[in-house]
């Protein structure tokens, strides 16, 4: 059976985590990308399933051994993917659910990160989905979150720098209806089934 590097990506507040748990469910062979950050861990987080917390120290060791495939400072803590969890991605298939501007660099980082034999097997498994939302219920949902509208429109600018960028590499676009989530997973289970068999 062939495998699937799913890149799952989407507007802010579109639902990723939510649909990434669902499609987790339905596919349990699945292996996921756990994020490496650099932020003390928070109440009801599970060190190495939310996260794997590590401290600036190690972190920048692990910058400096070139081990990331890709790193972010963001709130003052550093946030990153290392190269040992997507090389996951010739014995399974994983799923990676990264902000719309990681997605859209996603075969750049593979590219200069490992051999070009390395690097053409998982992007022969690659398999970008882009979630969106219309933008009343993000609206909704992120005045939910009790987020200023500053930052509200922040995002929504970036949503739509990022998409004005990098549209043409988000191979499938699905449309995550609220209050039929079930719908959103059923087409996405189809495109993986596609590119599964």
């Amino acid at each position: 059976m062939n495998k699937v590097f799913l890149v799952l990506t989407g507007k802010t507040a579109s639902g990723k985590d939510t649909v990434m748990a669902k499609i987790l469910s339905q596919y349990p062979q699945f292996k996921r990308i756990i994020t490496t950050t650099s932020r003390p861990l928070r109440e009801g987080e599970i060190d190495k399933i939310d996260y794997h917390f590590i401290s600036d120290e190690t972190f920048r060791q692990k910058i400096a051994n070139e081990e990331f495939l890709e790193y972010v400072e963001y709130g003052g803590n550093l946030y990153g993917t290392e190269k040992a969890q997507i090389a996951q991605a010739l014995e399974y298939s994983i799923i990676w659910r990264i902000d719309p501007s990681r997605a859209g660099q996603v075969e750049q980082f593979i590219v200069s990160s490992f051999t070009p034999t390395f690097a053409n097997q998982i992007l022969n498994e690659l398999l970008v989905i882009y979630l969106i939302v219309d933008d009343d219920t993000i609206l909704k949902r992120l005045r939910m979150r009790g987020l200023p509208d500053s930052e509200i429109n922040l995002r929504l600018n970036e949503d739509k720098l990022y998409w004005d960028r990098y549209k043409d590499v988000y191979e499938f676009v699905v449309e995550n209806v609220p209050g039929k989530l079930d719908q959103t997973v059923f087409q996405i289970c189809q495109i993986i089934n596609t590119h599964l068999n």
